[in-house]
């Protein structure tokens, strides 16, 4: 329900504290909760809030014989929810929503100095035209007032009314309803200390079990390493001992002359010198596999892989690079392994640049939308860090194969074809995966893809199926969110699935850009629950500007006629991209 007032009339002699002469009939009460005690055991008996709130108004319209009785529990922008118990025949409330301007502007300051509004008769009352107005449209003839406070600040009302004739409120009914609202909002107070308590101790136990299977997931990873790595290592080992064993029978031979022998002790040194780099390859990654796992921003390893790529790097090649260090997602991952990975691909692309050029170091979030025919078919938030090169590139049939443990085609240079193999063990290790792309004299692009810690999870939870269509095609969307974290997680998910997008976090910008590209906008995504401004009064701005624009609004609110409301809990993904893909006009 929604009512506007426009008048200036004030709030008056209806709100009292404890003034006895301005209530009509009655004397004090010396102990207004003698009467109510039996009804304050029942309030304390439940933690919950489904419990204490509906029991409370049942309990306090037995008590007075009243039409209704109804609990108003604000929201932050003082509209609310209502919880009632009426007598037949009476209006029911229960379920909706109000937005009273007249409220907000004129009574809210009033009720949270604890103060009481006691109307014996709505029709011979002081009251604004547009509170009678309200008061009259639900049938109330009679209506008392009192504010519900916890936490020090006000958290909503207890209302009673009487419908069928006036009434005039005795003070023991006052003193009754006010002594009654202290008890509630204790009550409240410590449902609400219960509930963060128990999500509290939920949260903890999730974490628990989490690290229990991280824990779990990581042996495996690693006795999966070592099972490829010692496979490798026989394979190698075989081709290095291969040519020494033919090698020491060959220099039995009495008639070989010296050339002869100096053929053959050369191929046992190369063979000996692969040996030891072998040896070498395998401490360094058996280091890697150890180490710690942990969360951990891939702006920094990268960018000190860089400083160092900078100062090492051969005559003639450039190092540059794009992070994007405000933004970039955070990854739990081995530091340690990670660095041995991308290492490896800058070393290749330097390897690869033999006349000069450049190597290029990217990190970007996306959010990888899932193949069926993938080893990761599930679609969710990754960071991917890219390496490319400028340097000579490779044919497919290579490229296909430059993964394959002990595939090189370097091996006159003494490389045995371990190291991008490693590096996409220990990629597929941390959940990832490599994708390389090259042209012969194009250069080399190789994208590590690594799953990202993101919050709110909620977004992805009904993204593991979502169906086709739902592209954007291009088109151009403004995103108002105040959270960093849920505007980036949103900006990924759109630009994922084929839109364009325009960021705000605040109204002054969000305006800006709205009127600067609304020629081009296909629509404006909107949260409500921006805490600098009223998200409903920004909506009605932007549709006074243009009209024809359809705007989508996200969370409670009732900017109704105005935009399409995706309400909480904050949206899923599936349920956003179903929107804008009703709403948005494809071009």
């Amino acid at each position: 329900m929604k009512h506007t007032c426009t008048d200036d009339v004030e709030p008056r002699r209806l709100l009292l504290t404890s003034e006895a002469d301005q209530l009509e009939i009655g004397e004090p009460n010396p102990n207004p909760l003698a009467a109510v005690f039996g009804t304050l055991q029942r309030i304390h008996q439940s933690l919950d809030l489904d419990v204490i709130l509906p029991t409370t108004v049942s309990e306090v319209r037995q008590l007075l014989q009243v039409d209704r009785v109804f609990l108003f529990r604000l929201e932050a922008d003082w509209s609310g929810i209502v919880v009632e118990d009426c007598a037949l025949g009476c209006l029911p409330l229960q379920g909706q929503q109000a937005y009273d301007h007249c409220f907000a502007e004129k009574w809210v300051s009033a009720y949270a100095q604890n103060r009481v509004q006691a109307v014996g008769d709505v029709e011979e009352a002081e009251l604004t035209p547009c509170h009678r107005d309200l008061l009259r449209s639900f049938g109330v003839r009679a209506n008392l007032v009192v504010p519900l406070l916890a936490h020090g600040r006000l958290w909503g009302l207890l209302v009673a009314q009487h419908c069928s004739a006036p009434r005039p409120w005795q003070l023991a009914e006052v003193q009754m309803m006010q002594q009654l609202a202290v008890q509630v909002g204790l009550a409240i107070q410590q449902s609400e200390r219960y509930q963060q308590m128990q999500a509290e101790l939920t949260a903890h136990r999730k974490a628990e079990a989490q690290l229990l299977h991280q824990a779990q997931r990581s042996h495996h990873r690693r006795l999966e390493s070592i099972d490829t790595l010692s496979r490798g290592m026989a394979h190698d080992l075989s081709d290095i001992f291969t040519p020494i064993m033919l090698a020491a029978e060959m220099l039995k031979q009495p008639t070989l002359n010296s050339e002869q022998q100096q053929q053959w002790l050369n191929r046992i040194h190369s063979s000996t010198h692969r040996g030891v780099s072998l040896v070498d390859q395998i401490l360094s990654f058996a280091q890697s596999i150890g180490g710690q796992w942990g969360e951990i921003q891939l702006a920094y390893l990268l960018g000190e892989l860089v400083q160092t790529l900078q100062e090492i790097h051969p005559e003639g090649i450039a190092v540059t690079s794009q992070l994007r260090l405000p933004r970039l997602w955070t990854v739990n991952a081995n530091a340690a392994q990670l660095h041995r990975v991308f290492m490896n691909l800058c070393l290749n692309g330097f390897e690869s640049m033999a006349q000069g050029g450049t190597l290029h170091i990217e990190a970007r979030n996306v959010w990888w939308r899932g193949a069926p025919d993938h080893p990761q078919p599930k679609p969710g938030p990754y960071v991917v860090v890219t390496v490319s090169d400028t340097g000579t590139g490779m044919t497919a049939a290579v490229c296909d194969r430059s993964c394959d443990p002990f595939f090189t085609t370097r091996a006159e240079a003494g490389h045995s074809g371990l190291g991008l193999s490693t590096a996409q063990g220990l990629v597929k290790a941390h959940g990832g995966w490599l994708k390389t792309d090259s042209e012969p004299g194009s250069g080399t692009t190789v994208e590590v893809y690594l799953p990202a810690v993101v919050e709110p999870a909620a977004l992805i939870l009904d993204l593991v199926s979502v169906p086709v269509g739902l592209e954007g095609s291009n088109a151009l969307v403004l995103l108002v969110m105040a959270d960093d974290s849920t505007r980036e997680l949103h900006r990924t998910l759109l630009e994922g699935y084929g839109y364009r997008v325009l960021v705000a976090e605040d109204g002054v910008d969000a305006i800006a850009l709205f009127i600067q590209h609304q020629a081009e906008l296909a629509t404006v995504i909107l949260d409500l629950a921006l805490p600098t401004l009223n998200g409903v009064a920004m909506l009605h701005r932007m549709h006074n500007i243009l009209p024809t624009l359809p705007l989508v609004a996200l969370g409670n609110g009732n900017p109704a006629g105005v935009a399409v409301i995706v309400p909480p809990p904050m949206p899923g993904g599936a349920t956003l991209l179903n929107t804008l893909a009703q709403v948005c006009p494809h071009p």
